[in-house]
């Protein structure tokens, strides 16, 4: 009688993002058309405490977290490793390509494991943003270059489509912390970045809220760091409408409010790849980067971008090469009620 040899369980797939909430949060969409065509497929994501919310929309995955505390140190670093071993990973996609990633693919790599890394596009990218002779043409977006890792690794599959907008309940613990159970019409509103060339103007961003908060029942400010935080309590302070969201949610949470929200107002910011996360629209404004960078966001109506012909832009990949000629008109000449006018277009009014 011919004996017949047991199936073998699947080997893993080590899947590497450690840094970055924007780009994190991109590349969940390829993870969704990978588990959606391939559900037995067994999937381990290496990534930080921080970064693991992102990935609660994509079912079945398993989580190793590169900074618990076990994990740091030289012996740390061992024991990470020694813990990696132990999963059977059988094919390392690396959707960062950092110094630390690398040392990571370097170490599993002897054991035989297919490894496929993600194509930046840095020669792309710097023809896109030198000072003459721009190529202006659309770059492959993060999302589809997530995709090809996987699709070198021998699973192909189509990016899926865009996440819908569900929830209509304020969650429990927003309406604790923020605002209360959600009436009328909310907007979220991410216009302040650490870097001058992607930070709407300081006055101007003061008068939209001003704008926003006279017309719409709440607007929440989101920001990050001393200066931000400042900026948002103030328009807090200075309109009952407004609500800073500035150091007062997590990252889930953010996420939880983001999906309320009917609208996110926002530069080339995290809150832009949150809110296409969750399904909410958002209109983007660009300064010194472009939207043919990364695109305007996965699944986001590239309508509703605001942003400026000059023969400069875009001038940097986020924001932090100091301005050519040193006026930023990229941001300065894009007035609050350019911006108004895209939201009152995607409410349909």
């Amino acid at each position: 009688m011919k004996q017949t040899t047991p199936p073998t369980e699947p080997k893993q797939v080590l899947v590497i993002r450690l840094t970055d909430v924007a780009k994190a949060a991109t590349c969940v969409h390829a993870l969704r058309g990978l588990k959606r065509d391939y559900p037995d497929l067994r999937l381990t994501v290496l990534t930080t405490s921080a970064l693991r919310p992102l990935f609660r929309g994509v079912a079945g995955l398993e989580f190793v977290l590169a900074d618990d505390e076990a994990y740091k140190g030289l012996f740390g670093g061992l024991r990470l490793w020694r813990h990696i071993q132990r999963l059977r990973i059988g094919m390392v996609a690396d959707l960062e390509a950092s110094p630390r990633s690398r040392r990571l693919r370097f170490c599993l790599t002897p054991w035989r494991r297919r490894t496929s890394v993600i194509v930046r596009g840095k020669i792309e990218r710097k023809l896109l943003t030198r000072k003459f002779r721009k190529v202006m043409v659309q770059l492959t977006p993060l999302s589809q270059r997530s995709r090809d890792v996987f699709e070198r690794l021998g699973l192909p599959f189509s990016m899926p489509a865009p996440v819908r907008k569900r929830r209509a309940s304020t969650p429990p613990q927003i309406a604790t912390i923020l605002a209360g159970e959600k009436k009328g019409r909310w907007v979220g509103v991410a216009l302040l970045s650490a870097h001058k060339g992607n930070c709407y103007p300081i006055d101007q961003s003061a008068e939209l809220i001003k704008q926003l908060a006279a017309r719409y029942d709440k607007v929440f400010v989101f920001g990050s760091g001393t200066y931000q935080k400042q900026f948002c309590e103030g328009m807090e302070s200075l309109f009952p409408a407004v609500v800073s969201v500035a150091e007062r949610a997590s990252l889930d949470e953010q996420m939880d409010l983001i999906s309320v929200l009917d609208a996110v107002v926002t530069v080339d910011h995290p809150v832009l790849s949150l809110a296409s996360l969750v399904g909410t629209p958002a209109v983007s404004v660009w300064g010194a980067t472009h939207p043919f960078i990364e695109s305007c966001g996965y699944g986001q109506d590239p309508r509703y971008t605001v942003q400026l012909d000059l023969p400069c832009r875009p001038c940097s990949e986020g924001g932090r090469r100091p301005c050519l000629f040193g006026h930023y008109e990229c941001m300065t000449r894009i007035g609050p009620e350019m911006v108004l006018a895209k939201l009152l277009k995607l409410f349909g009014r």
